[in-house]
């Protein structure tokens, strides 16, 4: 019989346990709390918490609290309905045992396995109002005891602070690794295409990665499609000099089995899983692991494994949802540079992107007595991201274009190369509507550009009409000068960057384009033009004034005209950014 004395004690360590659980504690932190005051409150020789896994509806002990006072890593994972465990669980109804052997429900392959002798115990579920979220359970107490109604009152009183701390602390762990998520994919989007080698950029990549979900060792794999065969390209855990001797072939253990399947893998107890070798050369530190494959357009580029939390436990779902998304991102900026290094190898690779960009650049622009053109294309490097051009598309119909990559030199360049080769493949009728053109360009470059955007201006000018039809994506509206007033017509028109966003829909917009018209394209880098002291800029108030003053110039001159200008007034001959600038004249 319990005294007043007594009852009233524990239930005062009830509330000190309840103001420590709610104490704002990370989730490593707490369980182990949670299980040595339960341990301690009902004079229990041993203790678990088992958490609900709500996807795929199973139960999973990551700790347990030994006899000795040790934490236990067990990783054990039952079903529901498994198990004295499972039953709580599945019922939602606590379970007292005075003698667990007789009692059919108790499963004592957990006992075989451990060593441990399991005599009484309480479980009672763990709910957050109606909803379970997982079991807490004590095991024999103490001097041969057998727990009484009023252990099995404490413990139900405990298991709803304990409950609440729990949600509380996963909330709070959600909401963090989403924040880290966000942060590391803007990482990653600031990297892009990077100008390191290979291997610098996947030791980066891993180390980010290990840092953001609190791992200590991982492997980034590179997949030979050819071979069917995975091969070190980062790797903590494995020694550096180890890396050319391993390779892994598809559907061969852990790593094997993701590429071949092209799935992730969240493997909580890894001695339970047949995929594991256990006699492989190099093991993993700790039971649990999350995997995932590194895929750009159905393409396998590669497997990320990561092991050994820094806190001990296993991996949750969000961690695998986290990686899953980082092996997407991963994927991508593997794939650009991939592409960025066979295009850019030192001084000879700087040679074929310049050769490439001179092919991407019209060699000569359409003859006609109706239209004259200006063009200056200046790369802040040898090779840059702006690019133009002006084809025939019908009788007496030119398309215009003039686009920027945003960012400049090499890694620009690859992506203005490869934005050339979509604009090939879009087809000819569609090339008659700037609003179906740009709609379709954004559709295609989507997802492409390595965290990259485009800007573009796009317009069909038709002599026949005197019009010139637009369409804008986020690039600024061109200066078209009236030849009558000689003053600037305005070309309205707004819309969104290509390659950020998907299924956009860009408008387009006729304006009059008579003879004696002057028109002027031009990208950022001219109107944006400053001194080295930033004291001065070139902007578009400035711009708009010696277009106006250089009307009369033929239009090559104005062209140069203008460059010069931008010079003259920062006294700076060296642009930052790309500056492309397109002038079309109605003769």
């Amino acid at each position: 019989m319990t005294s007043p004395e007594f009852g009233r004690d524990k239930f005062r360590s009830l509330l000190h346990i309840s103001a420590v659980l709610n104490a704002n504690l990370e989730l490593h932190q707490l369980l182990p709390l949670i299980m040595l005051y339960s341990k301690d409150l009902l004079e229990a020789e041993a203790c678990s918490l088992f958490l609900l896994d709500e996807e795929e509806q199973y139960l999973y002990c990551e700790v347990a609290l030994g006899d000795k006072g040790e934490i236990i890593q067990q990783y054990a994972k039952l079903d529901l309905g498994e198990g004295i465990v499972g039953i709580v669980a599945r019922d939602k109804l606590p379970i007292a045992l005075d003698d667990a052997y007789s009692d059919p429900r108790f499963n004592s392959e957990i006992d075989k396995k451990t060593g441990f002798q399991t005599k009484s115990l309480i479980c009672v579920p763990l709910f957050v109002e109606d909803k379970l979220i997982g079991t807490l359970e004590v095991i024999n107490k103490t001097e041969d005891r057998v727990f009484g109604p009023n252990d099995l009152e404490f413990l139900t009183s405990l298991s709803e602070v304990a409950a609440t701390a729990i949600q509380n602390a996963t909330i709070k762990e959600s909401l963090r690794k989403r924040i880290l998520e966000l942060s590391l994919l803007y990482e990653f989007e600031q990297l892009s295409v990077s100008e390191k080698s290979l291997p610098e950029l996947g030791k980066w990549m891993l180390n980010r990665v290990l840092e953001y979900l609190e791992a200590t060792s991982g492997t980034i794999y590179l997949a030979d499609n050819t071979e069917s065969i995975l091969s070190v390209l980062a790797a903590k855990g494995i020694p550096e000099d180890a890396f050319d001797q391993i390779r892994v072939p598809f559907g061969q253990g852990i790593a094997g089995w993701v590429a071949s399947e092209k799935e992730r893998l969240f493997i909580q107890n890894l001695e339970l899983d047949a995929r594991y070798n256990k006699l492989a050369h190099y093991t993993f530190e700790s039971k649990s692991l999350i995997s995932a494959p590194l895929i750009y357009q159905d393409e396998l580029l590669g497997v990320i494994s990561i092991n050994n939390k820094i806190s001990g436990y296993a991996f949750n779902h969000y961690d695998m949802d986290l990686l899953s998304k980082i092996a997407g991102r991963l994927a991508l900026t593997i794939k650009n540079a991939q592409l960025f290094h066979q295009v850019v190898d030192k001084e000879r690779e700087l040679s074929r992107a310049k050769k490439m960009m001179v092919r991407i650049m019209p060699s000569r622009l359409p003859e006609n007595p109706e239209l004259s053109f200006g063009v200056s294309h200046l790369p802040v490097e040898q090779v840059g991201g702006d690019f133009y051009d002006v084809t025939e598309v019908g009788e007496n119909l030119y398309a215009t274009l003039i686009a920027d990559i945003s960012g400049h030199g090499l890694s620009a360049a690859v992506l203005a190369a490869m934005t050339h080769m979509v604009l090939k493949n879009i087809e000819p009728e569609l090339k008659l509507s700037p609003s179906k053109f740009l709609t379709t360009l954004n559709h295609m470059l989507y997802g492409k550009l390595a965290g990259n955007f485009l800007t573009a201006f796009y317009g069909i000018i038709d002599l026949s009409k005197n019009t010139i039809l637009c369409g804008n994506a986020g690039h600024h509206p061109p200066l078209k000068i009236n030849a009558i007033t000689k003053t600037f017509d305005p070309v309205a028109l707004k819309g969104k960057i290509l390659g950020l966003i998907p299924d956009l829909f860009y408008e387009e917009k006729e304006f009059s384009f008579h003879k004696g018209d002057r028109l002027v394209l031009y990208t950022d880098g001219l109107s944006e033009h400053s001194s080295v002291d930033r004291r001065k800029k070139y902007d578009e108030h400035l711009l708009e004034s010696d277009v106006l003053s250089s009307v009369s110039l033929d239009t090559q001159t104005a062209t140069n005209f203008l460059v010069q200008s931008a010079r003259n007034h920062t006294k700076t001959e060296i642009f930052e950014d790309d500056v492309t600038l397109l002038l079309i004249d109605r003769k």
